[in-house]
């Protein structure tokens, strides 16, 4: 199959900056890319990388992107090397037979996003009110004693019937992450994501060993090869996959089939285009019932970068109501 290509690069402002383990993150850069098959159907893709968490740089995409110009072949898509998840995700969504019309009864539990410290106590209420079920706050921001003391009240602000799970970003050094399992080992928790940095194998494997508190993996699972590589180690924790850069989602739906994975999919900051394309495929492939890691709110500040408001459950009609060529036009 021979398609037309095309691309645009967009770079759009966060509505609030994020902080990271590599400082704050202010704006979002990637680029859509546009096939159109010898029948004249059209398909839209999105190129999303994050390099800081260990994709392809966005120049190295944007680079083959132009090296194909305005004529793109299967063979050529095949030979991308693996490396390149974004530009393989972006290009497998686009082919404009990929898309699949997810099944209107199923629906997803969405997990809301709890700021840091002792912010999360003053936004839970109305994140209860809206109908929210599973909640993710961030930790290892401030003082061990001050966030253990948050911990304690904000799971006794939730009612029984929700759920928590704590990011850690990396960010807590050995003694840290002793710390802070030792105090959850009691505590209702559903997990604890990537308490320790990604280079800290052994340790990583040694905690979730030593402790009865589920562990996840996020930045130590950029890519599809990662996730297999910790799974030969023997991992038996989470895995929080981030569909945007693994890869085209066929080959990341066959290895969660064929190795029984406990996945969470999260958001990597994508726009609606490439969210809608992953959540449709969510919807249909029905891999997990853990909450979805896409409460990521109004990021853009804009209904066209943003698509719909996010509620406490995702199903059709949010993936139906974004127009992926209304945002290829806002970018003329």
């Amino acid at each position: 199959m021979n398609y037309l290509f095309a691309s645009k690069r967009y770079r759009l402002p966060l509505r609030a900056p994020l902080r990271t383990a590599h400082g704050l993150w202010r704006e979002r850069e990637g680029l859509l890319v546009r096939l159109t098959d010898e029948t004249g159907r059209v398909g839209l893709g999105e190129i999303a990388p994050l390099e800081w968490f260990g994709t392809e740089r966005l120049a190295e995409a944007e680079t083959l992107c132009r090296g194909w110009g305005d004529r793109l072949t299967e063979a050529q898509m095949a030979a991308i090397p693996a490396r390149f998840g974004c530009l393989r995700f972006a290009l497998a969504a686009a082919k404009p037979a990929a898309e699949a019309k997810a099944p209107a009864d199923q629906r997803l539990p969405v997990a809301a996003l709890l700021p840091a410290g002792r912010a999360a106590l003053e936004a839970l209420p109305a994140r209860l009110e809206a109908g929210f079920l599973a909640f993710k706050w961030k930790v290892g921001v401030g003082r061990v004693e001050d966030e253990l003391a948050i911990l304690d009240d904000l799971l006794g602000a939730l009612p029984a019937y929700t759920r928590l799970r704590l990011d850690a970003n990396g960010a807590w050094e050995r003694r840290a992450a002793e710390r802070w399992l030792a105090y959850c080992a009691e505590r209702p928790l559903e997990f604890i994501e990537q308490p320790v940095a990604p280079a800290e194998v052994d340790l990583l494997l040694g905690l979730a060993e030593d402790y009865p508190v589920k562990l996840a993996l996020d930045e130590s699972v950029t890519g599809l090869a990662a996730a297999r590589e910790w799974q030969a180690r023997g991992w038996r924790g989470v895995f929080v996959i981030k569909p945007a850069l693994a890869g085209p989602l066929a080959e990341l739906e066959a290895w969660i089939r064929e190795s029984k994975a406990d996945v969470v999919f999260s958001s990597a900051i994508e726009t609606a285009l490439g969210r809608a394309a992953i959540l449709r495929w969510i919807l249909s492939a029905r891999l997990t019932q853990r909450a979805l890691g896409f409460g990521i709110g109004e990021i853009f500040g804009s209904r066209v970068w943003d698509g719909p408001p996010v509620g406490p459950l995702l199903d059709a009609g949010w993936c139906d109501a974004v127009d992926p060529e209304e945002l290829w036009n806002a970018l003329n």
